[in-house]
């Protein structure tokens, strides 16, 4: 198997035609999808190496936010904390949005339909498979003729509730192919330029020993803060490298706000009906789904807002009899959705942010143990993003009332104006940095994911969104890294 500590390499230069940095679900997709021959590397160890990610933290000067918390450093990167929620972006997050500066991608959704079924597939999820729930209401049915929310899935890559998917084990097996190998514990320093083409990647192993990977093409697939950061750093050090894309290189960093937007207070006679509408349902040898709601697009325009999610929580209250936890029991020991007969109903947004320079990822006056700067994030919240998470949280309680299933308790501390530390959570989703555009003016990678301005270089994972939308972005990353596998392919084969 071609998987190795960067100690046990030989002195020697390692040479491929396809260079991946990074081994999170980007990269690791990527290597899978790809026909030619290349090399992962990983900066951490086979497993979550909590030493190197403390030594390698980043610092925040904005939003409080816990930046390092998915910048995860070990084979499967961020993936090591993903619960496997899966949702796509819909048709909405690509438009051109006059209030939302810089909105819209250079590419179209449909661009992406057959990579989403492809990412889907590799997850081991059937999109047509489509289990019926016995205890689910019909969440359409409620939304058919709503003009302000429609309803919309979540799929879970893993069979078992709440189970985690390890990219490392699930691809483990990609790297007994010819060609194909993965490198771990190798720490990369220096990307070696001349004129517009990368020529290699200088990384140090965890004996302090420097190894030299040179390829025909590069690709930066290290997650959103390190990606930035890299390539900043290669900025700083060659000022002729990066210079076409430096105006938006680390500019318009976004998260999702998830906000805890209040409760809903309902009868027994709501309650039942509210959870088979809204929640997550499982059924025995299916993947888990969950059902929530989302913005009408045509609201959201109307509104001048982003896109924004509703879903809901239910947490039991204490001092249940036996009588209130027996449907709970049943329903897990048959692997079936739990209803509970009292719970207390929380209401959990998650929101777009709209694109701003202002948000940005740059580099810190402090060094990590290799002498390198660290990443400094940042993150600011503005007015756009204040109204979406408040028009999404009224939106939600017109919804309860006009079909009848309870009141919405708003938090006070959403407003248009302010949204509290309090009712605001991370949703580890962190997008932007090397955003995808046409123009170098707008952006840092083309369209097929390209820096801008150099011969062989490209970047793939979260920070080359142009928006954020709601969705949980994984499943994204990995469509966006299918089609960086097709696009290479083509190039290959046209040399």
């Amino acid at each position: 198997m071609s998987i190795f500590d960067a100690r046990d390499l030989p002195e020697t230069d390692i040479e491929t035609d396809v260079a991946i940095l990074g081994s999170g679900p980007a990269g690791l997709t990527l290597a899978s999808k790809l026909n030619s021959d290349c090399v992962v590397i990983e900066s951490g160890h086979w497993d979550l190496d909590l030493k190197n990610h403390r030594e390698f933290h980043s610092i925040n000067s904005g939003e409080p936010t816990d930046i390092d918390s998915v910048r995860l450093r070990g084979v499967g990167g961020a993936s090591l904390r993903w619960s496997g929620r899966c949702i796509a972006l819909d048709d909405y997050d690509f438009e051109d949005r006059e209030w939302i500066a810089e909105a819209g991608w250079p590419i179209a959704r449909h661009d992406l339909d057959d990579h989403y079924a492809e990412a889907l597939r590799l997850l081991g999820i059937d999109e047509t498979e489509n289990p019926r729930f016995a205890n689910h209401m019909p969440l359409g049915e409620a939304t058919r003729h709503d003009r302000e929310l429609r309803h919309c899935t979540w799929l879970f890559a893993d069979r078992k509730p709440g189970g985690m998917v390890r990219f490392g084990k699930k691809f483990r097996g990609e790297f007994t192919r010819p060609g194909k190998h993965l490198i771990y514990g190798a720490h990369c320093v220096d990307v070696v330029q001349e004129g517009e083409a990368v020529r290699a990647l200088k990384v140090i192993d965890r004996a302090n020993r420097m190894r030299t990977i040179k390829a025909r093409r590069f690709v930066i697939a290290s997650g959103c803060v390190e990606t930035c950061r890299l390539l900043l750093a290669h900025d700083r050090a060659n000022p002729a490298a990066l210079g076409k894309v430096r105006a938006w290189l680390g500019r318009g960093f976004m998260q999702h706000l998830r906000l805890d937007a209040g409760s809903v207070r309902s009868d027994p006679g709501q309650f039942h009906p509210l959870q088979r509408m809204l929640n997550i349902f499982h059924k025995p040898g299916h993947n888990s789904q969950e059902f929530g709601l989302s913005l009408e697009p045509a609201f959201a325009r109307e509104k001048k807002v982003g896109n924004a999610s509703i879903i809901l929580r239910y947490v039991p209250e204490r001092g249940l009899s036996p009588l209130d936890w027996t449907p709970s029991i049943m329903g897990r020991l048959l692997g079936r959705t739990p209803h509970l007969r009292r719970a207390k109903v929380m209401v959990e947004i998650d929101t777009e942010q709209a694109v701003s320079p202002s948000s940005f990822i740059s580099l810190a006056e402090q060094k990590d143990k290799y002498g390198q700067p660290r990443a400094l994030v940042h993150w600011v919240i503005d007015e756009v993003d204040r109204r979406t998470g408040f028009e999404a949280m009224r939106a939600f309680g017109r919804f309860l009332q006009r079909h009848e299933l309870g009141l919405l308790d708003e938090c006070q501390e959403i407003s248009p104006d302010a949204i509290s530390s309090h009712c605001r959570r991370d949703t580890l989703h962190q997008l932007g940095g090397t955003r995808m555009s046409d123009s170098a003016a707008t952006g840092v990678v083309d369209r097929d994911l390209k820096v801008h301005g150099t011969a062989n270089l490209w970047v793939v994972g979260g920070s080359v969104f142009s928006t954020g939308g709601h969705a949980n972005p994984t499943l994204t990353i990995m469509a966006l890294a299918n089609r960086l596998a097709h696009h290479l392919g083509k190039v290959s084969s046209a040399r």
